[in-house]
């Protein structure tokens, strides 16, 4: 594997992604402006299906790719064990979890006006973003990368034209058009990688039971911290509104339009904070692979690069993101309602989330290294942090402070974590803690060797 020309590549096609996801998620915020609940409910509904997803993966995605590649097991093999998995156990996890919102929301808000049948297309997500989820990590541990990467581009592309459409459709109804276009999304998905794939393996779904006790002994732990990863991410989409609406002055559906307003001005916020990690992110599932297949020695001397390099990118990113917030959301996307409206608890958010995610930068990067090596219980107590330190900060703020309290809360669990991941590994690989933050003069020539090779990608001869 070509691996910087291939980081090029996979930054780029993320970038592109980036660009289309965060374009539908203000495109969102322009349609319902004036009406933040909408955004916080379209948010949460949004959200809801990854993290299915994420629960319901058992860790096969991150399994199969390093079985595949130190542990040379039949492909097909493989193909025909998830397949199998991601059809019949998605479709469980997807309508049990469909019966148990509807249970759990007519329970515990029945004052709330809420279409809970529009989470029904969000759960049944979860088979087929299972399916697009293993069959694409089946392209990256076989060095498909190109089409990895453009998996990916598609389901983003997708999004933004099938949620307008169904917006339309459905009678200019927000949530409505989020539900069936992520469910239309996750088909397309599926199909598409099903066809990137032909001719290298069948979907012909059968039960393997030697593979999936493999798989199951080796992904379950990566699968309690993929899952507690995302939900480290987007657990407070969730939380805010249950926490906040115990002490929230009103009742009935002014408390919903009040807590799913702070809903959409902490995610909002969390938007713009995320940005810092695209550069980490797009190369995450490539930097995996590449450790899986490298000795220790090559992974100590690659992995400290890249974690300077990629902190380095998010403090410059962190540093920009903040001042261009206002003119862009106020000059430019929603100049009528931003500064009436959005522009105080967001920037207040921002300000929060933003030192948080620029040193979360460090755990992503250490983390991806430790699972690659085995390390995964290390990993799992990392993750563990992140989500104790913001539970217990959430539940002592977000009564009072709503979407700050989640702000300071997410910071905290996300500082936390990355210490104790930063001495995670060095005690696993003796590594000074400096090779991993500050940057090094060796680092210009890696820099200058990217750059080259962006454009040759470009214009087809080296600068």
């Amino acid at each position: 594997m070509k691996f910087r020309r291939w980081v090029v590549f996979t930054f780029a096609i993320h970038l592109l992604v980036i660009l289309v996801d965060k374009g539908a998620g203000l495109a969102l915020v322009w349609i319902a402006q004036k009406d933040p609940a909408v955004v916080g409910a379209a948010h949460t509904l949004g959200v809801l299906p990854f993290v299915l997803m994420a629960i319901a993966n058992l860790g096969l995605a991150t399994s199969l790719v390093y079985h595949l590649r130190r542990k040379g097991r039949d492909l097909q093999v493989v193909a025909e064990t998830t397949s199998m998995v991601a059809l019949v156990w998605g479709s469980v996890v997807g309508l049990g979890s469909f019966g148990l919102i509807y249970v759990a929301v007519t329970w515990l808000k029945p004052d709330w006006e809420l279409n809970l049948w529009l989470a029904l297309p969000i759960c049944l997500c979860v088979p087929f973003l299972l399916l697009s989820s293993y069959y694409n990590s089946i392209q990256l541990s076989i060095d498909r990368i190109k089409s990895y990467n453009l998996l990916h581009l598609v389901g983003s592309v997708s999004f933004l034209p099938l949620f307008l459409l169904f917006w339309w459709l459905f009678d200019q109804t927000v949530t409505a058009g989020i539900a069936v276009a992520r469910l239309a999304t996750a088909m397309i998905l599926a199909l598409t990688v099903l066809m990137m794939l032909r001719g290298v393996v069948s979907l012909r779904p059968k039960m393997h039971w030697g593979f999936l006790r493999e798989g199951i002994a080796f992904g379950w732990k990566a699968n309690v911290c993929s899952t507690l990863t995302y939900l480290n991410l987007r657990l407070n989409l969730l939380i805010l509104p249950v926490l906040y609406v115990v002490t929230g002055p009103a009742s009935g559906n002014a408390a919903r339009d009040l807590t799913l307003s702070q809903v959409a001005f902490y995610s909002l916020a969390l938007t713009f904070a995320e940005l810092v990690w695209h550069f980490p992110e797009a190369t995450r599932d490539l930097f995996f692979s590449k450790i899986a297949g490298s000795t220790d020695e090559q992974a100590r001397t690659l992995t400290p690069i890249l974690c300077r390099l990629s902190l380095l990118v998010s403090v410059v990113g962190g540093l920009a993101i903040y001042p261009m917030v206002d003119p862009i959301m106020g000059g430019v996307i929603i100049p009528e309602t931003w500064s009436k409206i959005w522009a105080e608890p967001v920037l207040d958010n921002l300000l929060i989330l933003l030192p948080g995610t620029v040193a979360f930068t460090l755990a992503k990067i250490l983390q991806n290294d430790l699972a690659a090596r085995g390390h995964l219980n290390q990993c799992m107590k990392a993750c563990g942090i992140v989500l104790a330190v913001m539970l217990a900060v959430d539940i002592y703020l977000i009564p009072t402070m709503g979407s700050k309290g989640a702000a300071i809360a997410c910071t905290s669990g996300y500082f936390a974590s990355s210490v104790y991941t930063l001495l995670a590994y060095k005690r696993s690989t003796g590594v000074a803690f400096h090779r991993c933050i500050v940057f090094h003069p060796s680092d210009w020539q890696y820099i200058r060797d990217i750059i080259s090779a962006v454009f040759e990608k470009i214009w087809g001869k080296k600068r």
